[in-house]
């Protein structure tokens, strides 16, 4: 089985504006914000790792390629088509890891991929998707499953009063099946549309997630690294 790592870092950075390059590549702790994500994927591990971008992001190509990357460029619309950029060229049958540049899952380093993709292929799901609790699930996408079997009955989307106290920070599927990400904004409304067939998996993690692509959220990771204010490379 094949397994590719896709990052989106298309994004124009209007959650969090940073002077002087892109967000993913100013270094929060002891590296730029998205090599946790690429370390947590190498981890995996993956066969592959695929970053999304810009071709204008020539600071986030650079250190993609710093790493290896292969670099898939274009101007995704939203999250759900960054993902499904990255998905060009890719058999339907291998399987894809889902994930975020600017998150924090802390404690670091983190093997929760890994744990994600044996809950995948032992469950048979479509989707496998990690969850972690969040400082504030009004943020985020809280994920509605059973604890026992592990299937999904529903998402929320940054509700005022959430129902679940984890939301998801990574998915695992195939390429084929993500290949229904065109048709969507969002990610998570995706999975949520895929849940009446039950083949959609949760497995809970251990750590925190902590979204470092807004301002609580880089306070919040700042915080838990016990480190300084982001340095440009």
């Amino acid at each position: 089985m094949r397994i590719a790592g896709i990052i989106p870092a298309a994004g124009y950075g209007t959650r969090l504006k940073r002077p002087g390059g892109s967000k993913e590549v100013y270094r929060v702790g002891a590296k730029p914000v998205m090599d946790y994500e690429i370390e947590r994927m190498r981890l995996a591990p993956c066969d592959q790792l695929r970053v999304v971008t810009r071709p204008e992001k020539t600071d986030v190509i650079e250190h993609a390629r710093h790493h290896g990357a292969v670099i898939v460029e274009g101007h995704p619309s939203c999250l759900a088509q960054s993902f499904f950029t990255g998905l060009k060229d890719l058999p339907d049958d291998h399987v894809a890891l889902l994930g975020f540049p600017d998150s924090l899952w802390w404690p670091e380093p983190n093997d929760g991929y890994r744990h994600v993709i044996e809950f995948f292929r032992s469950g048979g799901w479509d989707v496998a998707l990690g969850l972690l609790p969040a400082p504030d699930m009004r943020r985020e996408e809280p994920v509605l499953y059973d604890h026992d079997s592990g299937r999904v009955w529903g998402l929320e989307f940054k509700p005022e009063h959430p129902s679940a106290d984890r939301t998801w920070a990574c998915a695992v599927a195939t390429v084929g099946v993500l290949r229904g990400l065109e048709d969507h904004e969002e990610a998570g409304i995706f999975f949520n549309s895929l849940c009446p067939t039950g083949r959609v998996g949760a497995l809970p993690l251990t750590g925190t997630f902590i979204d470092m692509g807004t301002a609580p959220g880089l306070e919040h990771a700042l915080d838990a690294l016990g480190a300084a204010a982001p340095v440009a490379l």
